[in-house]
């Protein structure tokens, strides 16, 4: 990486004698959030949260939950919601087809 003008920062990882080499080397880590609580790991890899003692990654649903919650029946509501799925490693897709597909379903057969 370093070749190519771009240097690693904030290298993270859950094996202690892995980041313990990496900050004797000089690597810039980054520290790790030791709790366990569900809400406090403050880690994020491409934007979703990343439980590092666990190698978890959660998604966060409290806003878009929120926002589902106002009931709007729309086709325009609808397609809101499909777009406020951030999912960027496509572990949602199945999901997120399925919406764009009834979308496209809706607007086909003009239902309104």
């Amino acid at each position: 990486m370093k070749e190519a003008g771009m240097e690693m920062r904030k290298w993270i990882s859950n094996d202690t004698t892995l980041m313990s080499q990496w900050a004797a080397d000089g690597f810039d880590t980054y520290p790790v959030d030791t709790s366990v609580s569900l809400g406090s790991n403050k880690t994020k890899v491409l934007g979703l949260a990343v439980q590092t003692l666990d190698d978890c990654l959660t998604l966060g649903t409290k806003g878009l939950l929120e926002f589902i919650s106002t009931n709007k029946n729309t086709k325009r509501f609808l397609l809101h919601v499909i777009w406020k799925i951030f999912d960027p490693l496509g572990l949602l897709s199945p999901f997120t087809i399925r919406m764009k597909w009834l979308i496209q379903e809706l607007w086909k057969n003009k239902i309104t």
